[in-house]
């Protein structure tokens, strides 16, 4: 399948994918993700239930405090 993961084209041999599964395959480990889905923001209790399919469109936003 297709997917667009923050702009970028990516392609993935299965058919449909976890939201937490392209997360550990990028190696997402910042504390503080904001993820949305097609532009519908999915909830970190969410995300291992939320499936990715061909043509979605997934963004990840690292949140980063400082002064």
């Amino acid at each position: 399948m297709k997917v667009t993961v923050n702009l970028e084209t990516e392609d993935f041999p299965e058919t449909k994918l976890s939201v937490s599964e392209i997360m550990r395959r990028k190696k997402y480990t910042f504390p503080h993700i904001i993820t949305r889905l097609n532009g519908h923001v999915v909830e970190r209790e969410n995300r291992e239930a939320t499936l990715v399919v061909n043509g979605d469109d997934l963004e990840f936003y690292h949140l980063i405090s400082g002064g």
